[in-house]
């Protein structure tokens, strides 16, 4: 915890001495304010560095933490699980999302003595994003991790974070490898919930679902030359992997850029060969699908992507 703690850079005397002229500057009482980081200082490290004065001990994974019940009831899921529970008491926290570990419940309970959202980097943002959102009542910290995740979107990880937000909001009652559910083969899920259903983190996940299809209409595509953008393999390995409703909404949108609508039908004959690889085989298995439609003499063409149930292919016997 010592890790985190160091992280959170609680100022001395002269910076708080700055701090207060700087609000005074915007029309807030020095004497106020003053008052205020006092008390936020103090009960940062009396209650959460020492843990003194504590009337609930909290443990999960392999830590603890002795706390205050008048602290931790900020967040409603805290709140909810103390209502019937005797000052004094020992509450343990278990998670079922895997997203959630030990470092961000650290993180989380920390916001809720002091700010905190100078702890979530890359690597973390996921997991706290999924605690913080699960406790409520630290919007910062839940803002904050989106905005990372959201400017931290590449191509060398836009497939594992597709992954990760089509998890349905049932994520609490399942499980998973590494923290987000990861298909082991690399295989598109035949169940394609991605533009529908109930999502692991409310808005937020659907913000960083549009942020996605953003990325890869406008951002992704302009990082390479027009000219040779259908040959990158790079983006041919991306689009082969995405759930069918995102690839079909993707490359029938116009904002995607393609020289012509010969072109954009070419290429999506492309991906949907290079899909195949992808696709669940054997029985219930689904095959893709597209064509090039004349919309009429005034409107040009467009293209349609589809896909249905592979027929079964029956072997007759026959005896002579």
């Amino acid at each position: 915890m010592s890790d985190i703690i160091n992280g959170n850079g609680h100022g001395n005397a002269e910076s708080s001495g700055e701090s207060s002229k700087a609000a005074g500057s915007i029309g807030i009482d020095p004497v106020t304010y003053n008052h205020s980081m006092n008390l936020t200082n103090w009960i940062f490290n009396v209650g959460y560095l020492h843990q003194d004065w504590a009337d609930v001990h909290l443990t999960f994974f392999q830590s603890g933490l002795k706390a205050h019940r008048i602290v931790l009831a900020r967040s409603p899921y805290l709140a909810h699980l103390m209502r019937n529970v005797a000052p004094g008491s020992t509450i343990h926290l278990n998670f079922a999302d895997e997203n959630i570990n030990q470092e961000s419940v650290h993180i989380a309970l920390q916001h809720l003595y002091s700010p905190s959202h100078n702890l979530i980097n890359p690597t973390n943002a996921r997991s706290i994003l999924a605690t913080s959102h699960l406790f409520g009542g630290v919007p910062e910290l839940v803002h904050h991790s989106y905005e990372l995740i959201k400017s931290s979107i590449s191509p060398q990880n836009i497939i594992d974070l597709i992954q990760w937000v089509s998890q349905s909001g049932d994520i609490r009652s399942s499980s998973s490898a590494n923290g987000y559910a990861k298909s082991g083969s690399g295989n598109i899920s035949s169940d394609d919930n991605w533009l529908e259903g109930e999502s692991r983190c409310g808005e937020w996940t659907n913000r960083l679902k549009d942020d996605i299809v953003n990325y890869l209409l406008h951002q992704l595509p302009s990082s390479y030359p027009p000219s040779s953008m259908t040959t990158q393999p790079e983006i041919t390995s991306i689009f082969s992997q995405l759930p069918y409703e995102l690839f079909k909404l993707i490359l029938e949108n116009k904002q995607f850029p393609f020289g012509s609508m010969q072109e954009r039908f070419s290429y999506t004959k492309k991906i949907i060969s290079s899909r195949k690889k992808y696709l669940p085989s054997g029985p219930g298995g689904m095959e893709e699908s597209v064509v090039l439609a004349f919309k009429g003499s005034d409107q040009g063409m467009e293209i349609h992507i589809s896909r249905k149930p592979k027929k079964s292919r029956h072997l007759w016997k026959v005896e002579g």
